[in-house]
């Protein structure tokens, strides 16, 4: 079996188990709980099955992947905004400090990997290939600022008894692995030139279809009714640690108040 076969079965089952997830989810209705995350399933579908059908060194699929790129990035910014407010859907303050730390965060590192990425290509490229470096720079600081995102966030978790919904760890856990996974291909990528190309697309391929059969499997009805917690303390000192993330919480609201009323 040739690699492009198994990355043509891998798009396949892709397609298969988001397609399974996005229908289980509807069906028990998660798809509300997780909107976004039920679109980018959606999504999934149709971007999954494509490529199968194509020619990987088309025109076609090129330029399929250069429309659908920054869709996905889109996609990946609502899941992790998604997920900052069910980890913090009790502080509203919080979950608005977070939103606008992860635009921060997204700004910056894209900024940064465009202008490291921009004096190393070669000005004798064609314009498809000058556009695939800068996509692939795109790409490497948005996944990288998003995997730190919810990182931070699920370290954080473990420092406050917030209880969690398992559904919320099992996403935080999967995109953190995919945004981090991304990065590395895009790092690799740019260190080692197209000569890695294809194991590392083959790598990502096989990460992102485990990622969805995980999905299938772990995302249930279940998972809403079952509240993990990571960190644990006495009952007096979790009393203590929630009055003051709650504190915090209030101060954040008041100043952002006092930012909109001046």
């Amino acid at each position: 079996m040739t690699s492009h076969t198994f990355m043509s079965f891998l798009e396949v089952l892709s397609t298969v188990f988001a397609f399974l997830t996005a229908i289980r989810m509807f069906r028990c209705g998660l798809h509300r709980r997780y909107p976004c995350l039920f679109g980018y399933l959606v999504f999934l579908v149709p971007d999954s099955l494509c490529p199968a059908l194509m020619n990987m060194e088309s025109r076609t699929y090129f330029w399929f992947w250069v429309w659908t790129e920054p869709v996905t990035w889109i996609f990946e910014i609502l899941v992790v905004q998604e997920l900052c407010g069910l980890v913090l859907e009790q502080y509203r303050g919080l979950r608005s400090l977070g939103r606008w730390a992860a635009y921060g965060g997204i700004l910056l590192s894209t900024a940064i990997s465009m202008a490291a990425l921009i004096p190393r290509i070669p000005s004798a490229l064609s314009s498809r290939s000058r556009l695939l470096s800068l996509l692939f720079g795109g790409d490497r600081g948005v996944n990288l600022a998003l995997g730190i995102f919810l990182l931070v966030m699920t370290l954080l978790a473990r420092r406050y008894p917030v209880p969690l919904k398992r559904n919320v760890l099992v996403n935080a856990a999967l995109f953190t692995a995919l945004f981090f996974g991304t990065t590395l291909a895009a790092l690799l990528r740019t260190v080692f030139d197209f000569r890695v190309a294809v194991p590392v697309d083959l790598a990502l391929t096989v990460l992102g279809s485990a990622s969805l059969v995980v999905w299938f499997f772990a995302l249930t009805p279940e998972g809403e009714r079952n509240r993990v917690e990571l960190a644990h303390y006495r009952r007096e000192d979790e009393v203590r640690v929630l009055e003051r993330l709650d504190e915090i919480n209030q101060w954040v609201l008041r100043l952002s108040h006092a930012n909109i009323s001046g």
